[in-house]
């Protein structure tokens, strides 16, 4: 079942309206690009790489820092903490930090961390609306009319707007915007 099938209409409209209020609290607007630093700034939260996190085993962090296995997570909510995986590209980096904002913004609990393999517990439901929202923060559906409507093409867009092509794809195919 595809992400557009699991989530509701009014969820994904919602979503929209949620990115829309987060850019405009920053004086960002649709067409413009929105750094997640940015926005993890003004949420109050503090980035880490597994290497900066403090009181990490050493162990920890050398399993954390040669896997590609993780993106990002939320350590603590209060400091609000996230970490991030520094292996991957700074567009996934992007990516990656709006999903677990959107967490954030959308209230979802923590569900802890597997005692074997140190990873996030998930469930597929949030995870499911952390993307969607994730993706609507980094390119929100007016910023993606905007810039067909110029003409942009896929790889401008993801310039444009610091995000992968897969992210312009995505947001694509979700939002029904051909680009």
């Amino acid at each position: 079942m595809s992400l557009i099938e699991k989530l509701s209409p009014e969820f994904r409209q919602r979503c929209e309206v949620i990115a829309t209020e987060q850019r405009s609290l920053l004086g960002v607007r649709a067409f413009e690009a929105l750094p997640a630093d940015t926005l993890a700034a003004k949420l109050g939260a503090k980035l880490f790489t597994p290497d900066q996190v403090p009181n990490l085993e050493a162990e920890q962090i050398t399993l954390l820092l040669a896997s590609d296995e993780w993106s990002a997570a939320i350590i603590s909510y209060s400091p609000l903490w996230i970490v991030c995986n520094p292996r991957h590209a700074l567009t996934r980096r992007e990516s990656n930090l709006m999903h677990e904002i959107a967490h954030l913004l959308l209230k979802h609990q923590p569900v802890g961390f597997d005692t074997v393999t140190g990873q996030p517990k998930r469930q597929q439901n949030n995870e499911d609306e952390a993307t969607f929202l994730g993706g609507c923060l980094q390119i929100p559906k007016r910023g993606l009319l905007w810039a067909t409507q110029r003409k942009m093409l896929l790889p401008e867009i993801a310039v444009h707007f610091g995000a992968s092509e897969a992210m312009v794809q995505f947001r694509s195919n979700v939002t029904g915007v051909p680009i």
